[in-house]
C-alpha cells in the first residue's frame, strides 16, 4: 500500500460515511458507490430490492466482465444501524458510523479491486463486487442477491474482525420460554402457582449448564434478553416467559434437543429465528484467526456450500461497532486492504 493509495483509501472512506445509509436508507450511498466504481472501469448493475422500492443491491465486475466470470467474490453490506452521525479524524483514528461496520469494509474492497485494475486486468476481470442492503436487519439484500448469476470459487466477507480471519460464524438461536401458572392469592401457597417461581428455575437450570466450547471455533454462549410475566404484586403470576439468544457453534437442533431436556415440561419453547454456523476457511497464507460471535449474510447467500473457499475478514473491531464510539484506525484500514489484495492474488493461482 503505498502513501497515495493510502490516501486515496482514507479519503474514500470520508467520502463513503458522509452519507447516511441507515437501513432503508440505502439508496444515496449505493449511488456513490455505483458512480465511484463506474469511473475506475467497473461496470454496475443496480439490482432493485422490492416493487416500489428506492432500495437496491451493487454488483460491479471490471471492464465486460459478466457475472458468470466471477471467481472471487468480495461481499459487504451498504447499511448502518441508527443513528447516523459524520465522520471525524485525528491522525490514527476515522471516526463515526459505519467506520468499520461497514463502510471501512467496503472501502478496503472497493479500493483493493481498483488497485488490481490497474495491475493486472486479467485477474480484475475474475473479480466480483456485492455490496447488499438491509443487512443490519432482516438480510433481504442477501436472499434477494440469490437471484444473480453468481457462481464463484470463493466468496470474501468484510466485517470488522480485527485483521483476524474468521474460523467459524457462530449460529444464531432465538428462542421464547413460556410458562403458564394458576392465578391466585400470594398470601396464600396454596391457592395458586406462579408462573416466575418456575421461570427463574428453568434459568437458573440453564446457566448452570456446561454448553459446548471448542480451542478453535469458541463457546456456545447465551444471553436472557427480556423477561416478562406477572399481573398484580400480590398474586400468583398467571403467566411469564423469557426471550433467550444463543450463539452457538454445533446446530440449532442439538441446542434445541438440550434445552428440552433442561425444561423437562415446564415450559414451552418457541423458536422465533435462527441458523446455523458456517465453518470458514483459513487463507493459504500464515494469519491470525478467530471464531466470530456476530452474524452477516453468509447464511443467507445460497451458493455457499458449493464454495471452494468462504473467508469472513476485515478491519476494525466490533466491540465498537453499533456504538457512538465507532472507529476504524488508519493503519488497519491500510493492511485490510493490502491483506485482500494478497487474498484475491493467492486465490486466483490456486
Amino acid at each position: 500500500m503505498t502513501a497515495e493509495w493510502g490516501k486515496k483509501l482514507e479519503e474514500r472512506l470520508l467520502h463513503y460515511m458522509s452519507i447516511d445509509s441507515t437501513t432503508g436508507n440505502e439508496e444515496a450511498f449505493g449511488n456513490a458507490v455505483c458512480d465511484d466504481l463506474s469511473f475506475h472501469g467497473f461496470s454496475v448493475v443496480r439490482q432493485p430490492i422490492g416493487e416500489g422500492s428506492t432500495r437496491f443491491n451493487v454488483l460491479a465486475t471490471f471492464k465486460d466482465a459478466k457475472p458468470p466470470d466471477v471467481k472471487v467474490l468480495l461481499n459487504t453490506h451498504l447499511d448502518t444501524v441508527p443513528p447516523y452521525f459524520k465522520a471525524t479524524q485525528d491522525a490514527e483514528n476515522i471516526y463515526g458510523r459505519g467506520s468499520n461496520d461497514a463502510k471501512g469494509q467496503l472501502a478496503c474492497m472497493v479500493s483493493a479491486a481498483i488497485i488490481i485494475s490497474t495491475m493486472n486486468k486479467e485477474l480484475a476481470s475474475r473479480l466480483g463486487l456485492l455490496f447488499v442492503v438491509g443487512e443490519e436487519v432482516d438480510h433481504v439484500g442477501m436472499e434477494a442477491a440469490n437471484a444473480l448469476d453468481l457462481h464463484p470459487t470463493h466468496l470474501i466477507v468484510g466485517e470488522p474482525t480485527e485483521l483476524k480471519f474468521g474460523t467459524i460464524q457462530k449460529g444464531a438461536l432465538k428462542i421464547r420460554l413460556n410458562v403458564r401458572g394458576v392465578a391466585g392469592h400470594s398470601g396464600y401457597l396454596d391457592s395458586g402457582k406462579s408462573a416466575i417461581h418456575v421461570l427463574v428455575k428453568v434459568l437458573n437450570d440453564i446457566m448452570a449448564y456446561s454448553w459446548p466450547q471448542d480451542e478453535r471455533f469458541g463457546a456456545t454462549t447465551y444471553n436472557i434478553g427480556k423477561i416478562c410475566g406477572g399481573q398484580a404484586l400480590n398474586a400468583w403470576a398467571e403467566n411469564a416467559s423469557a426471550d433467550l439468544f444463543f450463539r452457538i457453534t454445533t446446530s440449532r437442533d442439538e441446542v434445541k434437543a438440550t434445552l428440552a431436556g433442561i425444561l423437562n415440561g415446564r415450559a414451552e419453547m418457541e423458536l422465533l429465528s435462527g441458523n446455523d454456523p458456517v465453518l470458514l476457511d483459513t487463507p493459504p497464507f500464515e494469519a491470525p484467526t478467530a471464531a466470530v460471535a456476530f452474524n452477516t449474510d453468509l447464511p443467507y447467500f445460497n451458493y455457499r456450500d458449493k464454495l471452494q473457499g468462504r473467508y469472513l475478514f476485515g478491519a476494525g473491531s466490533i466491540r465498537n461497532a453499533h456504538s457512538m464510539d465507532e472507529f476504524m484506525p488508519k493503519k488497519e484500514l491500510h493492511e485490510c486492504t493490502s491483506t485482500l489484495i494478497r487474498l484475491i492474488k493467492a486465490l486466483s493461482d490456486d
